[in-house]
């Protein structure tokens, strides 16, 4: 079986989020605490260092129905593998609502995590969600503007941005271990 050039470089991409990726027990050893917020409707977290801020993520409910999703509409981090951490932790912040990206406009580093949670994370359970027009269903729970996977893919079904993510079988696992190890406050 021979592989594109472009199937390579993704799977490279893949393999250095993977590496990059902070865990719980690397995020003690580097000195990060997290700060969680959440509303009703709304769930902000901070990750600091010392006295600095190093990262944020924002989430909410949006005004379409999008089968109960919560997009992102705020991410920022200094420390390379720290945003991963963050949309983990997001995810079970909000459970048991499904995380989904921004419907307006994804990076290309936020952009590779959603690609890996759709390709790698077998501990996620996706969700497709529909968009405005009903184009896959009759429903209109599951409807959701798809600008941002319009905008990343030709064909927006089978992109990972036109779906939501949730922990299979629920749990809030990464949420737990930040709470053993002493580094996350709810304000």
């Amino acid at each position: 079986m021979r592989i594109t050039e472009s199937q390579l470089r993704g799977l490279i991409r893949e393999a250095l989020l993977r590496e990059a990726a902070i865990t719980p027990s690397t995020a003690a050893g580097m000195g990060l605490r997290f700060e969680v917020s959440k509303k009703n409707d709304s769930a902000d977290i901070r990750a600091f260092r010392g006295d600095g801020a190093v990262g944020s993520l924002g989430s909410a409910e949006t005004s379409e129905p999008c089968d109960g999703a919560w997009q992102i509409y705020w991410a920022y981090t200094v420390i390379n593998g720290l945003g991963p951490l963050l949309y983990d932790l997001m995810i079970d912040v909000i459970h048991p609502h499904p995380l989904m990206s921004d419907r307006g406009g994804v990076s290309a580093d936020a952009k590779r995590i959603w690609d890996y949670y759709h390709t790698q994370r077998d501990d996620m359970e996706e969700t497709q969600l529909d968009d405005l027009y009903n184009t896959l269903t009759t429903t209109t729970r599951d409807n959701c503007e798809q600008w941002s996977a319009m905008l990343w893919d030709d064909d927006w079904v089978p992109s990972s941005l036109s779906k939501g993510y949730r922990r299979e079988g629920g749990g809030t696992p990464v949420l737990d271990e930040l709470q053993r190890l002493g580094l996350v406050r709810f304000v």
